[in-house]
């Protein structure tokens, strides 16, 4: 190895090292069990052992069965010992760092200078949501949408430097890995290899025609046929309040924070025809860029007209990949741009400060957001917590996991996860009659499960309000085992942790 090639091999590992420890900062660190965890690591212990969940095994495939990772995750852990703890982390670790590698490749064929490059990555560092869709730009745990969302940047890389195969492999790993992330990369790749790439169009015409055939032909002659059917009220009542279902009910703000994203990826591309910057792939770029804005108008009717496919493919979250293409572009326009003064009249020395400056901005902005955030929003969060917080919540839940039948139907808070930390499907592995936010989400996949959710969040109403009486006739109507609250019921107590107690209900 030449010096030259170990100094940059070292640069870019420091490099690559800060700018994931930047990115964790500004998620409020790096959590395990958390948020969409609550349903997806049930899913993958549900995939490892069916024993377990032997009531809530429905509501967990409801969206699992959509996706193979899971499975995939089950089989890792269960063939090479590996703590799904520590793949976890890995998969986070490793997302961050493919998705800074793919924004950094991007950068660089836009970019003159490796200063805007960086600037670029240091920008992505800010995480933030997409607004009034269900994603951020990354999260504080891993998840595979996460993963596929990097996957699907580093197909755009390839695309850049013209390597479309590579592209067209990265973007099928991500389809697979999360579906409904993948999907939106792949048809930005389609547009974009249909201009980059002027012989192949009757190939890539041919290809997508043939695609969205078999896709008909799935819809009309499976099961899967019963998503183009309409939703009712019954169906739509658990997650009616989640702004992120319906784009069409988006406010006027939410309307031009998203659109003008495509707006500046197409102005900066015209900027740099003009200038004679532009390379071809530029312009693929551009064009899917338009053609998944498109794709989101054209759904509108459907989504307001509830059909089920549409409502469930979330196509907002096409903003979420345009958002890249935006920071990528808005980055160079700050850092290298021709403003109004011709080139020839600013000094060189000053062209060359330019893109070091932004990146020395944008490192202080991240750096003091990052610290803002762990240590005045969120001081009681560690920077990695690797393995589930050891507090009386999640003890209770230990107990509960290896002092209770495995059947065992668990009555609890519908707020839990958020107000204690963790499901208990995951802390207990054991059915939970209901879990407010998570089982409402997974509710938009599946009417049944719908109506078993909303069903169950009436019956159990106010459970600040909660006492004996209530709780024995929950248990009677839905054969329920345990309870676990934070105050003291007279009911047989067969568990105390700290604030919590486990009654017996049975």
């Amino acid at each position: 190895m030449t010096p030259r090639l170990a100094t940059r091999l070292a640069a870019s590992t420091v490099g690559g090292a800060m700018l994931v420890a930047l990115a964790i900062a500004n998620a409020a660190g790096y959590r395990f069990g958390v948020s969409d965890q609550a349903f997806y690591l049930p899913s993958i212990l549900y995939a490892g052992d069916h024993a377990l969940y032997p009531r809530d095994a429905t509501l967990l495939q409801a969206q699992g069965r959509l996706m193979v990772s899971d499975e995939l995750t089950a089989w890792v852990v269960a063939h090479t010992g590996v703590s799904i703890e520590a793949i976890f982390l890995a998969g986070h670790l490793a997302s961050l760092a493919l998705l800074f590698t793919a924004v950094w490749l991007l950068a660089r064929r836009f970019a003159a200078s490796r200063w805007t490059a960086a600037a670029a990555c240091l920008a992505v560092t800010l995480r933030h949501r997409i607004t009034e869709t269900g994603a951020n730009t990354f999260e504080g745990y891993y998840h595979p949408r996460g993963l596929a969302f990097a996957c699907g940047a580093l197909g755009a890389a390839a695309m850049a430097r013209d390597r479309v195969g590579t592209a067209w492999g990265l973007v099928a790993l991500a389809t697979v890995l999360h579906p409904t992330t993948g999907v939106w990369w792949a048809v930005w790749l389609v547009a974009a290899t249909f201009v980059v790439r002027p012989r192949w169009r009757r190939q890539v015409a041919a290809a997508t025609m043939a695609s969205a055939a078999l896709a008909g032909a799935v819809l009309l002659f499976t099961s899967m046929g019963a998503r183009l059917r309409v939703m009712d009220a019954a169906w739509i009542l658990p997650f009616a309040s989640k702004d992120y279902v319906f784009p069409n009910a988006w406010p006027l703000d939410a309307w031009v924070a998203n659109l003008i994203l495509p707006v500046v990826v197409v102005a900066v591309w015209r900027w740099r025809v003009r200038e004679g910057r532009a390379a071809p792939w530029e312009a693929g770029m551009a064009a899917g860029v338009v053609v998944l804005t498109a794709t989101f108008l054209l759904s509108l009717p459907f989504i307001a007209s509830h059909v089920a496919l549409a409502v469930q493919l979330q196509t907002s979250r096409v903003f979420w990949v345009i958002d890249l293409c935006a920071v990528v572009s808005l980055t160079w326009a700050l850092g290298e741009a021709r403003w109004r003064t011709p080139a020839a009249d600013v000094p060189s020395r000053t062209r060359a400060w330019r893109p070091a400056a932004l990146a020395a901005l944008l490192f202080a902005v991240s750096t003091a957001r990052g610290i803002y955030i762990m240590e005045v929003q969120h001081p009681e969060r560690r920077f990695v917590q690797v393995a589930l917080a050891n507090t009386d919540w999640v003890r209770v839940g230990r107990w509960l996991a290896t002092r209770s039948p495995v059947g065992s139907y668990v009555l609890a808070d519908p707020d839990h996860d958020w107000k204690f930390g963790h499901s208990v499907r995951l802390t207990a592995q054991r059915d939970v009659l209901v879990e407010g936010v998570k089982d409402a989400a997974v509710s938009l996949y599946d009417r049944d499960v719908a109506t078993r959710v909303q069903a169950r969040l009436e019956a159990v109403g106010d459970f600040a309000s909660m006492d004996a009486p209530r709780a024995r006739a929950l248990a009677q109507q839905f054969d329920l085992d345990l309870l676990v609250i934070d105050r003291d019921l007279p009911l047989p107590e067969v568990h105390r942790d700290g604030r919590f107690r486990v009654y017996r209900l049975q």
